[in-house]
């Protein structure tokens, strides 16, 4: 069983404005709060983690934007067992959101 990376995972949520917008944003100011004295490394990490799932490729022909986004979601879940379902949700909603 892989341990979740709870602030980690908050921090995505956070930083993608999941819950609290009606669409992604890259909310720095929120991952600052949470992280507190760590927010530089905490942002540098969400912002790799972020960077990373908007660069698999996806065969748009091949897949609806819903698929893309779920394959892309099985991909960041596979290379980072650390991140909750609600992360890898957040991160889904930003790469469907920005590849529409």
């Amino acid at each position: 069983m892989d341990v979740v990376d709870e602030t980690l995972s908050q921090a995505i949520i956070e930083y993608l404005a999941k819950g609290r917008s009606p669409f992604p944003k890259s909310d720095e100011d929120a991952v600052v709060a949470l992280a507190g004295d760590d927010a530089g490394a905490m942002l540098a990490r969400v912002r790799g983690i972020v960077d990373e799932m908007m660069a698999i490729e996806t065969d748009w022909s091949a897949n609806t934007l819903s698929e893309g986004g779920r394959k892309a979601e099985a991909v960041m879940a596979s290379r980072h067992p650390e991140l909750s379902e609600d992360a890898l949700a957040a991160l889904y909603w930003m790469f469907t959101y920005n590849w529409r």
